[in-house]
């Protein structure tokens, strides 16, 4: 797919600002980025939960609001919202009781009792971190207009420094764009919030409801895989409480009703991004030789696995994993628990991201060495951006046509923009290409 879209739980509220450097106090869109020192961009606050709590869709996110509303309190008037998170047994509960039962455990026996305790700890998630990640053809285009704005910016041309850091930032906003399509289908369809008793029947009927309720959601761009490669991906928070439609308390989100459309937010984000990115950077789109979507026509296989190390590590512990499972079932895994082979080897073979800025000046040069310095050329081989000198040299009437240039491709900004995002009246289910059975469909402007 263009796009993977997973969930998981969050406990640390501090994580997300290890990258946030001084990008985290002010907001995006200036003319350029000075990409020497800057942190991955800001968060952004969306869901109709966090506008009733004044947080409007796309301010940027600051540390003291975000504090209070992820500890279920109001920002404006320091009152709780809703219910306290559940509490679980501490390490001091479970060792208690571990000792208990071996009063006279030796030295070395609670050691091991330690680290059961320590395994049996759990604690409450504060938020559940919907992932959005984009395709790696989509992250080695990121790439390469990074690369070309460096280079312009090294080389004192002003004039081109800019044209790429917007087209750059330009490029920013469909990723938020394509995310944002797919946080409003999961508000719509996802958006709940369960009320009365679940656990008795009356009648034969539960008592309890399903009730609509706003969301609240900081998003994260981030430009980086863990092991430094181009990997762009958007962290969704989504805050434990929301707020309900139709009484305005605050109760906790249904979290298994995210999990069951975390397919159609994978369709309906890429659905967005391929048709952003076609009509703003004049990109062709090709299946992926597994058959799990798109990949941007022009990347080829040789650069996207120069980018891939930690798929490979993925991979490399998927194997292990499955081989130990057969050896110990006598069988091989089937798809259902290769699936949960899968996320225990993502889980098993991760690796925090370094602390503090991002030096995005020092990354692109490291990737334009790992493909031998052609990261700069792919932006203009496989989309319509160019460098101001070499736009004009294009348009002269005696200039040749640039080898990377498909034949009736228009020149940047003059893509025709045929549609416009629409949402059908029926829940019909979510395609992956731009058609009428989308959810997010192109449909023919008037006039056009």
């Amino acid at each position: 797919m263009a796009v993977v879209v997973t969930v998981a739980k969050g406990y640390d509220l501090g994580y997300i600002w290890k990258t946030q450097g001084e990008a985290a106090g002010r907001a995006t869109g200036g003319y350029y980025i000075s990409a020497a020192q800057a942190g991955e961009p800001p968060g952004r606050w969306w869901g109709p939960g966090a506008q009733a709590l004044g947080l409007t869709p796309g301010q940027i996110v600051q540390r003291t609001p975000y504090d209070a509303v992820y500890q279920q309190i109001d920002p404006r008037t320091g009152g709780k919202l809703g219910r306290a998170r559940g509490r679980y047994a501490t390490f001091a509960d479970h060792l208690a009781r571990l000792q208990a039962a071996e009063p006279h455990a030796t030295a070395e026996r609670l050691m091991e009792l330690e680290r059961e305790a320590a395994q049996a700890t759990r604690q409450p998630a504060v938020y559940i971190d919907v992932t959005v990640s984009f395709s790696k053809s989509i992250s080695v285009l990121h790439a390469s207009l990074r690369e070309n704005e460096r280079r312009a910016r090294l080389a004192g041309d002003q004039q081109a420094a800019g044209y790429w850091a917007g087209r750059e930032q330009a490029f920013q906003e469909i990723l938020h764009r394509a995310n944002r399509a797919a946080l409003e289908y999961l508000q719509d369809w996802a958006g709940v919030t369960r009320t009365g008793y679940h656990g008795t029947r009356i009648g034969g009927r539960e008592p309890g409801r399903f009730e609509p309720a706003g969301l609240i959601v900081t998003s994260w761009l981030q430009g980086t895989s863990r092991d430094g490669d181009p990997q762009d991906h958007v962290h969704n928070q989504i805050a434990r409480i929301t707020r309900t439609f139709r009484d305005g308390k605050w109760r906790a989100l249904d979290t298994m009703s995210v999990r069951g459309v975390l397919g159609a937010l994978q369709a309906i984000a890429a659905t967005a991004v391929e048709c952003e990115l076609t009509a703003e950077f004049g990109v062709a789109w090709v299946p992926r030789a597994d058959g799990r979507g798109n990949e941007i026509a022009g990347v080829t296989q040789v650069q996207m696995d120069a980018y891939s190390t930690r798929t490979v590590q993925v991979h490399e512990k998927e194997r292990e994993l499955a081989r130990v499972w057969e050896c110990k079932h006598g069988r091989a895994p089937n798809s259902r628990e290769l699936l949960y082979i899968a996320n225990d080897a993502t889980l098993q073979s991760r690796k925090g991201k370094d602390a503090g800025a991002v030096d995005w000046d020092a990354l692109a040069a490291r990737w334009d060495a790992t493909i031998g310095g052609e990261l700069a050329d792919i932006a203009s081989a496989v989309s319509t951006a160019r460098s101001p000198g070499a736009q004009a040299a294009s348009e002269h009437p005696g200039a040749a046509r640039r080898p990377g240039r498909p034949r009736g491709r228009p020149r940047r900004g003059r893509w025709p923009r045929p549609w416009s995002w629409s949402r059908p009246s029926t829940r019909s289910g979510p395609g992956t290409t731009c058609s009428s059975s989308s959810p997010w469909s192109c449909r023919p402007r008037p006039g056009r």
